[in-house]
């Protein structure tokens, strides 16, 4: 293609009316402009995907630490409950088995008080 390009600008250069010139000049314009056209039309859409990609990342970065953060804010929030909850569930936990306890010992008590 170079060695065609200055091919033509020898002989464009011996024309004394400037036609070849002319010609040379469009055929340029229509068959480089295009091809530079399409190639940074090309390296547009990469630079731009490569863009799309590291935004998209640092958003999911983003916002997987907004609900890290958030989480975290929320367990915070409830621990005094959490531990409220915690400890009567304990204290239900005794006092069931201390009732059990006492109607086992009331059985006992019934089945002695049959057998007299």
């Amino acid at each position: 293609m170079g060695a065609l390009i200055a091919t033509l600008a020898t002989t464009v250069t011996m024309d004394v009316t400037g036609i070849l010139l002319a010609g040379v000049v469009a055929a340029l314009g229509l068959f480089i402009i295009p091809a530079r056209r399409k190639q940074a039309k090309r390296e547009l859409h990469t630079k731009i995907g490569q863009l799309r990609d590291r935004l998209v990342g640092s958003l999911r970065r983003h916002f997987e630490q907004e609900i890290e953060h958030s989480l975290q804010r929320i367990n915070e929030a409830i621990a005094p409950y959490t531990r409220f909850v915690r400890a009567e569930r304990d204290k239900n936990t005794s006092a069931q088995q201390a009732l059990q306890e006492i109607d086992r010992g009331l059985a006992r008590l019934e089945a002695q008080i049959r057998e007299i």
